[in-house]
Order: C-alpha cells, then sequence, then structure tokens
C-alpha cells in the first residue's frame, strides 16, 4: 500500500496547484499577443492583463525608432498615436481607453526610420472593457504641460518650420490625445467656455478689422489658407497673445497678440489639449 500512496499524494497535490494556477489565471487573465512576421524580434511587452479597467499598462521596448499604438473599438472609432520612447527604446505608460464599454485590438506598429510615413505591423491583442473611464481622467488638461513646451523652443525652429509642427511636437510629446491634422484636442466654444493658456487655435482665412484712433485701419490675416497657432496669454475675452511659427515670414516660435472679437472674415476653431497617454 505505501508504495501506492506516495505517488497518489503527489497526484493529488498537483491536482490542487493545477486548479489554483487555473483560478488565478480566470481571475486575472492575460492578454494573448498576436505577432505579425518578424515582430516578436523588434517589441517586448511586458505582460498585459486581460482586464476589464478603462486603460491599459503598454510597457516594453523596441528596436523602432517610431513606435504607434492603434486602439480599435469593435464597430466603433479608431485612434492612431505614437508612443514615446526613451534614448534605448523603452517606454511605459498609461493608455486611457476613453470610447467606453467594449471589444478593443490594440495594434503596435513601427518604423527603423526616424520620420517616416510607413510603418510595419508589429503584433496585436485583444481587451474588454467593463468600466467607463472616469470623468476626471476623460478630460485631463495638458494646457500647463503645453505652455512649459512653448517656453523651452521659444525663439527656436520647431520641426520643419511649419505652424502646426509646434502644435504636433507640443501635444505628441505630451500624451495628448488628438486626431491628426486638425483636431487637436476638445473642441472649445469661446462664447460659453473660459479660454485658456495652452489651448490651440485653428484659423482659415481668418481677416481682423480694427479701426485705430487717428482714422487708421489696421488689417491682418491669418491663414493662406490654414494657420495653427497656441495660445500663450488670455488677455480678456477673445483677446489673446498667441505663439506660432512660420507667421510673418518668422520660421522660429514668436509672441504676437490677436483680437478675435474684430473677425471680418473666415473661421477659426479653439481646442482644449487633453491627455490620452499618462506616463508610469
Amino acid at each position: 500500500m505505501l508504495q501506492h500512496r506516495i505517488p497518489i499524494r503527489i497526484f493529488l497535490t498537483f491536482l490542487v496547484i493545477l486548479a489554483l494556477v487555473v483560478s488565478i489565471s480566470a481571475q486575472t487573465g492575460i492578454a494573448a499577443i498576436t505577432w505579425y512576421s518578424g515582430g516578436e524580434a523588434k517589441l517586448t511587452l511586458e505582460t498585459i492583463p486581460a482586464d476589464t479597467s478603462s486603460s491599459v499598462i503598454l510597457a516594453g521596448s523596441t528596436s523602432q525608432k517610431i513606435l504607434l499604438v492603434t486602439v480599435a473599438k469593435k464597430n466603433g472609432p479608431t485612434r492612431t498615436n505614437p508612443i514615446p520612447l526613451a534614448t534605448d527604446g523603452s517606454f511605459n505608460v498609461r493608455y486611457l481607453i476613453k470610447d467606453g464599454i467594449g471589444t478593443y485590438t490594440i495594434t503596435f506598429s513601427g518604423s527603423e526610420q526616424s520620420g517616416s510615413l510607413k510603418y510595419q505591423g508589429l503584433g496585436y491583442f485583444t481587451i474588454a472593457v467593463k468600466k467607463k473611464l472616469p470623468g476626471n481622467l476623460l478630460g485631463l488638461e495638458l494646457n500647463n504641460k503645453v505652455i512649459e513646451f512653448v517656453d523651452r523652443v521659444m525663439g527656436t525652429t520647431v520641426g520643419h518650420g511649419e505652424c502646426w509642427d509646434l502644435a504636433q511636437q507640443a501635444l505628441d510629446q505630451n500624451l495628448a490625445d488628438w486626431t491628426r491634422p486638425t483636431t487637436f484636442g476638445l473642441p472649445l466654444n469661446p462664447e460659453t467656455t473660459e479660454i485658456k493658456a495652452g489651448d490651440i487655435i485653428q484659423f482659415r482665412n481668418l481677416k481682423i478689422t480694427e479701426h485705430l484712433p487717428g482714422g487708421v485701419t489696421k488689417w491682418e490675416t491669418f491663414g493662406a489658407p490654414d494657420h495653427t497657432a497656441i495660445v500663450y496669454k488670455v488677455l480678456g475675452k477673445k483677446h489673446y497673445t498667441l505663439a506660432h511659427q512660420n507667421i510673418g515670414g518668422k520660421r522660429s516660435v514668436i509672441k504676437g497678440d490677436v483680437n478675435l472679437a474684430k473677425v471680418t472674415g473666415g473661421k477659426y476653431w479653439i481646442y482644449r489639449p487633453v491627455a490620452l497617454m499618462i506616463p508610469q
């Protein structure tokens, strides 16, 4: 009998351990990653819990110069944004799922060339979100960070010196939620919403006419057809100091005032920059 009891005890112990592992796995879950050809050699991901929260930690390292993440909700919207990389290719961000309860496919793609517009798919996984993102994270403002970026680059040329480059880098470096080319965040109504330093303005063939003392008339135009600027300081209702570049023939970041209460033609839109990812 002794010869049979030892194997049985070992077997029973194994069943208990197996049941415990299965129970833990069922509770925590691990998102299964599907790799595209060659993707596993170019991207390393830390374990991603397949939980039901409204955010997901994306951490790991890559040999790519640019890493993009695309988050697509089943029968819903798709967002594609760059993930900031450290000098050694590592990254660690908390991605905020902003489009509500549902099933999401999260895909990574990358490029070995900085500034490239062509990307290779690396891998993807699917998660089920069963909780809505809390309101304090849904509209987490980045205005102060945008102004800090502007202060760092004031007087220099950002990117290729285009007006759009300033907003693009300010938003991407601060992990903002925005849609290229010109939806820079949450749309604002300047008639009813307080505009803040750090908000972003998109102009379209805008004309401003001001009648100054002494019978002098001043005309200004913003956008031929488009121009992008960042509100640097609020001087009054619809009256702002802007930070922008590629204005008046200057391709470096400068400041200048604008009075949008004097608009006589064209259009403009104002956006509030908000977070999509949070550095960990």
